[in-house]
């Protein structure tokens, strides 16, 4: 059913129950606290969810048993459906979640990476991704559907109250999907997400990437919560083109001129991925033209040495090629990083989330 409630200035219409971790904060402590009765109750409610990590209104013992016999039926704050998590020998952990869409059950995947300083979560905006990078596995999927927020901030909290995981520090839109062909959807989890009253995360530790939607960069302020990351892969156009079709309509020159706009109005740095593939884009002139096109750019570089699997052609360079091309920008001075292979045999690293199937052993 709908309703309408005045939350602001307007009136706006919601459906039950209320998809909670889709409303901003003060949307759901208001429409929370309109259905319980008293405005402190939403309030209440919301701190539970968000700080104290309550997933059942059993467990929200300061609300009054009517209070919550009210709310029970008219919002929706459950944890996604598990239907598999996978665990890499390094500790990173593969969640398979299922969620409801307008096609119907459709899954998704979200990577909890542990490390000694930090938690990093890559999380989905989208069902499968219309971009067909030639190298990506999620590519091979084919696009379903689109997330909403409520989706997205969901795949954070599930993994958060999960007891076998630590507290997530950093948030990454790097999983199934092309963030900015959803990015109304995105921005508003990324709101929701560093919201204090909401999951508090900092807006520095949310990197939002994209294969490089101009117009999308070009809309990009400075109050956006979140760092942007560009996934370049290639120094030239010819080759870009091939690997990324996304490079026919918006090709180097723009998308450059993008990222040096984006640069000057917000006054962020802009972390830039570059996949090495043997033969492809790890030659030493590749580095010479990588070091042209950023060069100037306050930005870091994140190398990544191709993720080989059975199901697409392209090869990981040697690592002899890869300190070589490491050296090269160190010393053109492009602060660089070689980023970890983690959950390789579960098919969790970078550009390799799809939905594989565990071997069975006895």
């Amino acid at each position: 059913m709908a309703v309408e409630y005045e939350t602001s200035s307007k009136g706006k219409q919601h459906s039950f129950p209320l998809a909670f971790f889709g409303l901003e904060i003060e949307e759901a402590e208001s429409l929370v606290g309109s259905l319980a009765g008293k405005a402190y109750h939403g309030r209440s409610f919301v701190n539970f969810v968000y700080k104290h990590h309550k997933s059942s209104l059993d467990q929200m013992l300061s609300l009054s048993k009517e209070v919550r016999e009210n709310l029970k039926d008219l919002v929706d704050f459950a944890p996604l459906a598990i239907k598999s998590r996978l665990v890499s020998r390094d500790g990173t952990i593969k969640f398979l979640f299922e969620i409801q869409t307008s096609k119907g059950p459709q899954e998704i995947e979200s990577v909890y990476i542990p490390d000694e300083e930090r938690v990093t979560l890559c999380v989905s905006s989208q069902v499968g991704c219309k971009m067909a990078c030639q190298f990506c596995l999620t590519a091979q999927l084919g696009y379903k559907e689109s997330l909403t927020a409520a989706q997205i901030v969901a795949q954070v909290y599930s993994v958060n109250i999960d007891p076998e995981t630590r507290p997530i520090t950093n948030v990454v839109f790097m999983g199934m999907g092309e963030s900015f062909d959803n990015i109304d959807e995105v921005r508003r989890a990324t709101r929701i997400l560093t919201h204090p009253r909401g999951l508090n995360l900092s807006a520095r530790k949310v990197t939002v990437s994209t294969v490089g939607l101009v117009d999308k960069i070009d809309s990009l302020t400075k109050d956006d919560p979140f760092r942007l990351a560009v996934s370049l892969n290639s120094s030239t156009d010819e080759m870009r083109s091939r690997l990324m079709p996304v490079n026919r309509r918006w090709p180097l020159k723009e998308l450059m001129r993008a990222c040096h706009d984006y640069s000057q109005r917000t006054n962020k740095w802009i972390t830039f991925e570059y996949i090495l593939m043997a033969g492809l884009t790890d030659q030493p002139e590749d580095a010479k033209r990588l070091i042209s096109l950023i060069g100037a750019l306050r930005c870091k570089l994140n190398l990544i040495p191709y993720n080989e699997s059975e199901f697409t052609e392209f090869k990981r360079p040697s690592d002899q090629a890869v300190l070589n091309f490491h050296q090269m920008m160190l010393k053109a001075e492009v602060p660089v990083f070689i980023r970890k292979n983690r959950g390789n045999d579960i098919f969790a690293a970078c550009g390799m989330l799809r939905r594989i199937q565990p071997i069975a052993t006895n």
